[in-house]
């Protein structure tokens, strides 16, 4: 099974599992980044749309990226309330965006399905000359010696 068609089928428990995110991403963002309601924000790997309503709700311009049709069409169903929101069919590689065209690329979730080196490129040709790039995660707080050992991502720079 291809990676965009992974949750093709599992939705709904998508929709009604998935945890969202602390409000503190919007004021970090705002502190440390510049984040102001007329920010430009393209979030790739969009999903039902989790994190994008964070961004709709601070009044920001929303393009969801999604690749999975039956994610992308859940998440245009429920952010349909905002009329800053958009979403397109695309990849973190290739979101079909216009060049220097949104000031903050986010992925939640996501950056694990990302080819990276083609998505940082994809990410600097899209993003504004100040722009920057936010990952959001869910880190569980498991101290297993499994979950101690287990990858993952902390930090990817393409601050440009």
């Amino acid at each position: 099974m291809q990676s965009t068609e992974r949750f093709s089928n599992r939705v709904d428990n998508y929709i009604k599992y998935r945890p969202g995110y602390p409000q503190a991403v919007i004021e970090t963002l705002a502190a440390e980044c510049g984040l102001t309601s007329q920010s430009v924000i393209a979030d790739i790997g969009s999903g039902t749309g989790i994190l994008a309503e964070m961004f709709l709700k601070n009044g920001n311009a929303v393009t969801g990226v999604e690749p999975n049709r039956e994610m992308r069409e859940a998440g245009e169903r429920l952010l349909s309330a905002y009329p800053r929101f958009t979403s397109v069919d695309g990849r973190a590689e290739a979101t079909g965006l216009a060049d220097a065209s949104v000031d903050f690329v986010t992925a939640g979730q996501s950056l694990h399905w990302f080819d990276l080196k083609a998505s940082r490129r994809e990410f600097r040709r899209i993003l504004k000359p100040s722009g920057w790039v936010a990952i959001v995660w869910n880190d569980r707080r498991d101290e297993s010696p499994f979950m101690q050992a287990y990858p993952v991502f902390r930090s990817w720079g393409v601050r440009q």
